[in-house]
């Protein structure tokens, strides 16, 4: 192997090991493991690790994931990541309308099996939050193809940023074992059903060759409540589909947003969020 891809090899290694994904999601004070697949590797740049993901026998709402970054936008993986399907043994959490979903991107709850990378730690970038209905009784065979997701929420600058350095509200919810979570409300007055949820963190302090990071979780659930309302085609997106790599939130990308001199294109707090608008069931 040449010294250069060798150097290489073990700068994306080390960067690897700052991966993740959703290991807990608690709705209403129940805790759902997560489905983490391929745990003893990177993903598909290092081999066929451990293909099970969690053990068998044990019921989870998440559809499978890798800990490996996507970086192409136009990917199939943008949908739920990749593989992202559910198992054979997958349920629907029930969550009411109106209720908090928080989930954990650290393993400190994850209690299945053991993984490697228990703490997140990437800071700079959007969190954001989709749902689909699933067509059916059930999300089990909805692979969440078309123009079916709906932005819930979005997360960027913490208050009191003064530029795009941050701090970022991922800092705090994501960061370290002391991150409060990522929460995020179902829309009070949303049309009962199953729905795949979808949450997605943007990293943005990436190499400008490769740009952005895109971490996205995919899990099942079945809303109750008595509501009637649903989002309108305005607020419909397509994964992949719903953004492109010159979008302006995307395209600004770069080590440089963390360290070395300020680039103009950081030097503001308007933060162009990629995706639709957010709809909630009040509009």
């Amino acid at each position: 192997m040449k010294l250069f891809d060798f150097a290489l090899l073990l700068t994306c290694v080390a960067s690897a090991t700052a991966h993740g994904g959703v290991y807990t999601y608690n709705i209403s004070g129940s805790i759902y493991q997560g489905n983490p697949w391929h745990i003893w590797d990177y993903g598909p740049f290092y081999g066929n690790g451990n293909a099970s993901g969690i053990p068998d026998g044990i019921n989870s709402i998440q559809r499978r994931w890798y800990f490996w970054p996507l970086y192409d936008v136009s990917d199939g993986n943008m949908t739920c990541n990749f593989d992202g399907v559910a198992t054979t043994n997958s349920l629907h959490a029930p969550v009411a309308a109106g209720s908090t979903i928080i989930v954990q991107y650290n393993a400190l709850q994850f209690t299945l099996t053991t993984v490697d990378k228990t703490i997140w730690f990437h800071q700079y970038g959007p969190l954001l939050v989709y749902m689909a209905r699933c067509p059916g009784d059930t999300c089990q065979s909805f692979d969440g193809k078309g123009a079916v997701w709906f932005k819930i929420a979005q997360y960027g600058l913490a208050p009191g940023a003064v530029n795009l350095r941050g701090p970022w509200l991922q800092a705090s919810m994501l960061e370290g074992e002391n991150a409060t979570g990522f929460q995020v409300t179902i829309p009070k007055d949303l049309r009962p059903g199953n729905y795949l949820i979808r949450h997605e963190v943007i990293n943005l302090q990436s190499s400008t060759d490769y740009g952005a990071q895109f971490y996205v979780e995919c899990a099942q659930l079945k809303v109750e409540g008595s509501g009637d309302k649903f989002p309108n085609e305005e607020y419909m997106a397509t994964f992949p589909g719903a953004y492109k790599l010159s979008d302006p939130g995307i395209a600004l990308a770069g080590n440089e947003i963390s360290d070395g001199d300020l680039l103009p294109q950081y030097n503001t707090t308007d933060y162009p969020f990629p995706g639709p608008p957010v709809w909630n069931s009040e509009i």
